[in-house]
């Protein structure tokens, strides 16, 4: 396979999501996951998992130093050799917005011209899937259209209004495409996944098109319209996938990672995940510690109880504390006697001793990066 017949176009999201806190200093993209990960690993990942190494990332220019950070050179999914490359478009229109600027399309098609690709794949980050690619990439070369999407069919709970929904036709094509409504009477969709397979030389007259028009659309838009356009071939995922498009999807998300079914179905032995791998020390366990269904990383020092929880790196949980269906970032420190269920705790948060903070399964408290917590908070 040489080593330019695919291209990549991955984004942040596919539409505004209120994630509350967790989105003031960091894209979605680069939101924790599992621990040790990032959500972007899972797309440059699959991405990764199919050879391919030339990928153009959109991001909006706020908060994107941390896709910087984590991406660095790119090494760990095959980004830093020579004959592999990766951009980042930044573009500053509102993140609410469906129109852009004419340099968001003068990139992306500078990109796409040069890549010398036979096609591209676009991704986003907000729809949490190990996808093999190659699958999909063989399927398209089967049809007869200039266009693949992905879809899953979920339930109407798991759904937000910023995803669209395909109509298939017997003959697995699209024939319709719109913008899910929560009115909608039916209990399960066909919900796009945002992940296209485009012949490159197609696309690039499509994007010409779009370039030219007073207020061009965002690349999902734009995508979304081919597919009802040109009928584009269905390809109906049945793996493990999570929207993440809210503070409790997200939490949901994380707490599935608990029940080793939906793990295993997310991180196949045979589709890897990679992530920026850290050399600390292995987390510590005192001998009066309690631990029960939770996952850690590396790093940390527990003390304390901890269940049903999810640690990232260089954690502190003090003795006589307790940590319950909770999702904890790095470098948390949680005081003696303190007490944490249904929370997200962001990066750097400090707990004071005995403090109590707890919110519900359907609603988990958010604690603001940095914050140092000195009274109970109880939704």
């Amino acid at each position: 396979m040489k080593i330019d017949k695919y291209s990549a176009i991955l984004g942040n999201t596919v539409g505004f999501h209120d994630m509350s806190y967790l989105t003031d200093h960091r894209p979605l993209a680069t939101l924790p996951f599992g621990g040790k990960y990032r959500l972007i690993d899972f797309p440059l990942s699959s991405l990764a998992n199919a050879g391919i190494r030339s990928i153009y990332g959109i991001f909006q220019q706020d908060n994107v130093a941390s896709v910087f950070d984590h991406i660095r050179s790119g090494r760990e999914w095959g980004l830093s050799t020579l004959l592999s490359h990766y951009y980042l478009g930044i573009y500053n229109t509102s993140v609410e917005s469906s129109t852009v600027g004419r340099e968001y399309y003068e990139q992306l098609l500078t990109y796409l011209r040069r890549s010398g690709s036979d096609q591209t794949v676009a991704m986003n980050c907000d729809i949490l899937i190990n996808i093999d690619l190659n699958q999909v990439f063989h399927l398209h070369n089967t049809t007869h259209s200039p266009m693949t999407v992905v879809y899953k069919k979920l339930p109407k709970e798991q759904i937000s209004e910023v995803n669209a929904i395909l109509s298939v036709d017997e003959t697995d094509h699209v024939t319709g495409c719109q913008l899910f409504s929560s009115q909608s009477e039916e209990e399960t969709y066909n919900m796009s996944t945002d992940i296209f397979i485009v012949d490159t030389n197609w696309l690039i007259e499509e994007l010409e098109k779009e370039l030219e028009k007073e207020h061009p659309q965002k690349l999902r838009y734009v995508l979304r319209n081919l597919a009802s356009k040109v009928g584009a071939f269905a390809y109906e995922y049945t793996g493990y996938l999570s929207n993440i498009y809210s503070v409790p999807s997200y939490y949901q998300a994380n707490m599935d990672m608990l029940d080793s079914q939906k793990f295993y179905s997310l991180f196949s032995p045979n589709q890897k995940v990679y992530t920026k791998v850290k050399n600390e020390e292995p987390t510590y366990y005192a001998a009066h510690s309690q631990v029960a269904v939770s996952q850690f990383a590396s790093g940390s020092i527990i003390e304390g109880q901890v269940e049903r929880s999810i640690l990232s790196r260089n954690v502190r949980v003090e003795s006589d504390s307790s940590l319950k269906h909770s999702i904890i970032f790095p470098r948390v420190k949680v005081g003696k006697g303190a007490v944490v269920e249904y929370a997200i705790i962001d990066k750097g948060v400090e707990i004071a001793d005995g403090v109590t903070i707890k919110g519900r399964p359907e609603a988990p408290l958010v604690i603001k990066k940095g914050t140092k917590v000195t009274e109970d908070i109880i939704a």
